[in-house]
C-alpha cells in the first residue's frame, strides 16, 4: 500500500501579454501530455531512418537528448519500438541495446555536474553507438568501408544527438543542462532532416500509422519551436508577448489535427469487419465429412438417400456436443453410429473440427476487441487534442480593481516589482509578478496582507529566480489516514493507492486492488494506480483516464490474465462538489453528520469492462466540512453484513482518520484471510 502526502503540483498557466515587460507564464498539465507524446512519436520514427546502406543511429541520438525523465523515458520506448519494427531483428537489438544503455547512464548520473555539459551526451550516444557497432562487425569480419561507415555512424550519432538537444530545448525548460545558442539554431532544421529522411522510401499508400502520426507532430513541432511552445502556452527562454495571431493559428492547426483523427477513428470504426472465418457449427459436420466419408462406400447412402436421416442424426447431437466442448459417442443416436463403419474416426474429426471452430470464435472475438480499443484510442486522442485547441482559445481576464489595488501597495512598500492580477476561466483569481523584490511578496505576512488587500486567500503555486505566481487558495482541505494489513503468509499486499491534491484544487484519492494477493497482485495494482496518476496529473478528466486504462489493462490481460478492481474519488476543494467512480471495487461509505451511506457500485473490473465511460458506476457527491469518505479493499468486509463497520465510522468524531482506518484493518482477531485497506479522509475548512 502507497500513502501519499497530499501535494499541490505547481503547473503554469498562459497569460495576457503587456507592453512593457510580460509576466513569465508556463505550461498546463495538458501540454505535458503532449509533450511526452511528440517524444515517443518523433523517437519511434527516427529510430527508422537508415543511413550508410543499413545503420539507423538517429533513435540512439534522440533518445541521448532527450533526458532522463518521463520525455526521455516515452523516447526510449518509441526508439525501441522503431528500431524493432522498422529494422531487422540483429540491427533493431543493437541499437534498442545502445539507447537503454544512454537513457540508463543519464538516469544513474544525472546529478553529475560533467554529464550537463553539451557535449557529455552527445560523446555518450557515439561511444555507445561506437561499441555496439564493433560488437557486431567483430562477428561479421572487418571491411575498410565498415570500418568507415562505423567511424562516419558513430560521429553523426554524436552530432545528431547535439543538435537535438537544440531542437527540443522548448519542452525542455526544467531542465539544468541548457544546450549551447548553436545548438538551438541548427537544431530544429537537423531534426526535419531526420525526420524527412525517415519517412522518405515510405509510400503514399499503405503508409503505416505510426508514420502518419510521426508526419503530424513533425510537421506541428518542427515548423518553428519557439513559437509553436508559445502557442502551446510553454514559457521561451526569452523574447516578446505572445501573438494573438500565433495563438489562433496553432489552436486551428489543434482543431484540425483533432478532426483528422475523429475522421480516421469513423473510417476504422465503419472498415473493421468480422474476420471471413466460418464459424458456424455446422461446418463441423461438413469439413469432418469431407475426411472421413469421401472414399467411405456408404457415402451416397448416408449423404443422399438418408440426407435427412443423417442430418436428423447430426442435428440431435450438436447441442450437447456444443455445451460440452467435444462430441462423444452417445451424443449420436444409435441407428446413426451403428451404421456409420468409421463412426470412431468420424467423432474424432468432428472434435478436430470442433476445436477449430472454437478456436476461430475466440480469434475473432479478441480481433473484434483489440479493434475496438484502438478506434478507442484515436477517438480519446482526438479529444484531448481537442481539449487543448480549446484551451488555446481561453484567455485569462484582467482584474483591473485588483490590479489597481496591487500596483499601488507595491508602490507603497516600494518593492522592485511589475505584478498583474488576472482571473482565470473558473473566476479564481491569480497574481503573476517579476522582478528583483518579488521573494519578499512570499514571505507569510506580505503573503497575508496581499489576501486581505485582492479578498481571497492566496498561496505560492510558483517561485524561481525573480518571479512568482499566487493563486488563490482552497477554502477547503483534507485530512486523510490509511492502513493497510497484508493476507497473512504473504509478503506484499495486493492493494495500492495514493491520493494527490491536483493544481486546480481537485483532491483525487485511489484504491485499488489486484486480483487475489501477493507479488502478482501488488504489481496490477501497483500499475493501475502509476497509470491513473500520471494521466490525472496530466489533466485528462476522470471519465476518460479510467477508460483508458480499462482498456490497457484488457490488452495486457490477454498475455497475463489478471485484472484490478478500482475506487477513484474526486472532489472540487474550492465548492465540495465530487464524484465517485468505481470498477468493480468494494463498497464505499460517506459520512454526513451521524447518517452513513453506502455507495455500492455494479461494473465489472479494470480489464474486464469493455473500456466503455458507460462501463463505469458514476455517484455525484457534495460534501462539507466535517463529512468523511471510507474507502476500502474487499478484505475489510467480505461478507454483506456491515452493521459493525457502519456503527465504527458514524460514532468517528473525525479527530484521527488514522486511527479509525487502523482499527477497521485490525477489527478482526484472527488472521488475515485477505489484503485489508482502508482509507478515510476528512474534509475541513481551512483556516
Amino acid at each position: 500500500m502507497t500513502a501519499k502526502t497530499i501535494y499541490t503540483k505547481l503547473c503554469d498557466l498562459r497569460g495576457q501579454p503587456r507592453a512593457a515587460q510580460p509576466a513569465r507564464v508556463s505550461a498546463p498539465p495538458l501540454v505535458t501530455l503532449a509533450e511526452a507524446g511528440i517524444h515517443f512519436l518523433l523517437a519511434a520514427v527516427l529510430a527508422g531512418a537508415v543511413v550508410f546502406g543499413a545503420r539507423a543511429p538517429l533513435g540512439v541520438a534522440f533518445v541521448a537528448a532527450a533526458g532522463s525523465g518521463l520525455f526521455g523515458a516515452l523516447a526510449l520506448v518509441g526508439a525501441c519500438f522503431g528500431s524493432l519494427t522498422a529494422l531487422d531483428f540483429s540491427a533493431g537489438l543493437r541499437y534498442s541495446a545502445a539507447a537503454i544503455l544512454a537513457f540508463a547512464i543519464h538516469f544513474a548520473f544525472y546529478d553529475w555536474n560533467l554529464l550537463r555539459r553539451p557535449w557529455a551526451m552527445p560523446l555518450v550516444a557515439g561511444t555507445l553507438t561506437g561499441f555496439t557497432g564493433f560488437i557486431v562487425q567483430s562477428q561479421v569480419g572487418w571491411r575498410a568501408e565498415s570500418t568507415a561507415y562505423l567511424i562516419l555512424e558513430t560521429s553523426l550519432t554524436a552530432a545528431a544527438a547535439w543538435a537535438f538537444r537544440g531542437a527540443l530545448a522548448p519542452m525542455s525548460r526544467r531542465r539544468k543542462d541548457k544546450p549551447s545558442a548553436a545548438a538551438r539554431r541548427v537544431g530544429p532544421l537537423a531534426l526535419l532532416c531526420a525526420c524527412l529522411a525517415a519517412i522518405a522510401p515510405m509510400e503514399i499508400f499503405g503508409i503505416p500509422m505510426l508514420a502518419v502520426a510521426g508526419v503530424g507532430v513533425c510537421a506541428l513541432t518542427l515548423f518553428s519551436p519557439e513559437r509553436v511552445m508559445g502557442w502551446l502556452g510553454a514559457r521561451p527562454a526569452a523574447g516578446p508577448a505572445s501573438d494573438p495571431r500565433a495563438q489562433r493559428l496553432a489552436r486551428q492547426r489543434l482543431e484540425n489535427t483533432a478532426q483528422a483523427f475523429r475522421t480516421l477513428y469513423d473510417s476504422l470504426r465503419s472498415a473493421f469487419r468480422t474476420p471471413d472465418n466460418d464459424n458456424d457449427v455446422a461446418t463441423v459436420f461438413d469439413r469432418a465429412a469431407s475426411r472421413q466419408c469421401r472414399a467411405c462406400p456408404l457415402r451416397d447412402r448416408c449423404w443422399k438417400t438418408d440426407y435427412n436421416t443423417t442430418f436428423n442424426a447430426l442435428n440431435d447431437a450438436t447441442p450437447a456436443m456444443v455445451e460440452r466442448g467435444r462430441a462423444e459417442k452417445g451424443d449420436f443416436p444409435r441407428h446413426f453410429a451403428d451404421r456409420c463403419i468409421h463412426f470412431p474416426d468420424f467423432v474424432a474429426a468432428v472434435n478436430e473440427e470442433l476445436a477449430s471452430l472454437f478456436y476461430r470464435r475466440q480469434y475473432n472475438a479478441r480481433i473484434r476487441e483489440s479493434r475496438a480499443a484502438v478506434c478507442r484510442q484515436y477517438a480519446q486522442l482526438s479529444d484531448l487534442l481537442g481539449e487543448a485547441a480549446a484551451e488555446l482559445g481561453q484567455e485569462l481576464s484582467p482584474d483591473v480593481i485588483g490590479d489597481r489595488r496591487l500596483r499601488q501597495r507595491l508602490a507603497e512598500w516600494k518593492l522592485d516589482v511589475r505584478a498583474s492580477v488576472y482571473r482565470d476561466g473558473r473566476g479564481l483569481l491569480r497574481v503573476e509578478a517579476e522582478g528583483a523584490g518579488c521573494s519578499a511578496l512570499s514571505r507569510p505576512g506580505r503573503l497575508k496582507d496581499l489576501s486581505a488587500l485582492l479578498g481571497v486567500p492566496l498561496r505560492v503555486e510558483l517561485e524561481g529566480e525573480d518571479a512568482l505566481s499566487l493563486i488563490q487558495q482552497e477554502p477547503l482541505m483534507a485530512v486523510a489516514g490509511v492502513a493497510a494489513r497484508k493476507k497473512t503468509g504473504e509478503t506484499v499486499s495486493g492493494d495500492a493507492g495514493t491520493y494527490f491534491k491536483r493544481h486546480d484544487g481537485k483532491l483525487y484519492l485511489l484504491l485499488c486492488d489486484g486480483m487475489g494477493s501477493g507479488p502478482d497482485a501488488n504489481r496490477e495494482s501497483t500499475l493501475a494506480v502509476r497509470l491513473l496518476e500520471q494521466l490525472l496529473q496530466a489533466g485528462v478528466d476522470a471519465p476518460r483516464a479510467l477508460t483508458t486504462l480499462s482498456s490497457a489493462l484488457a490488452l495486457r490481460g490477454e498475455e497475463t490474465g489478471g485484472f484490478t478492481t478500482v475506487d477513484l474519488l474526486q472532489l472540487d476543494l474550492f465548492t465540495g462538489e465530487g464524484e465517485l467512480f468505481k470498477l468493480g471495487a468494494a463498497p464505499t461509505y460517506i459520512k454526513k453528520g451521524g447518517e452513513v451511506r453506502q455507495l455500492r457500485g455494479r461494473s465489472l473490473p479494470a480489464g474486464l469492462a469493455e473500456g466503455e465511460s458507460s462501463a463505469l458506476d458514476r455517484f455525484a457527491l457534495r460534501l462539507a466540512p466535517g463529512d468523511c469518505v471510507l474507502m476500502i479493499s474487499d478484505g475489510v468486509c467480505p461478507g454483506p453484513e456491515d452493521g459493525w463497520l457502519r456503527e465504527r465510522l458514524a460514532g468517528f468524531d473525525g479527530e484521527s482518520p488514522k486511527d479509525l482506518a487502523r482499527e477497521l484493518v485490525t477489527q478482526d482477531p484472527k488472521d488475515a484471510t485477505d489484503d485489508r485497506t482502508a482509507l478515510v479522509v476528512r474534509v475541513d475548512r481551512r483556516t
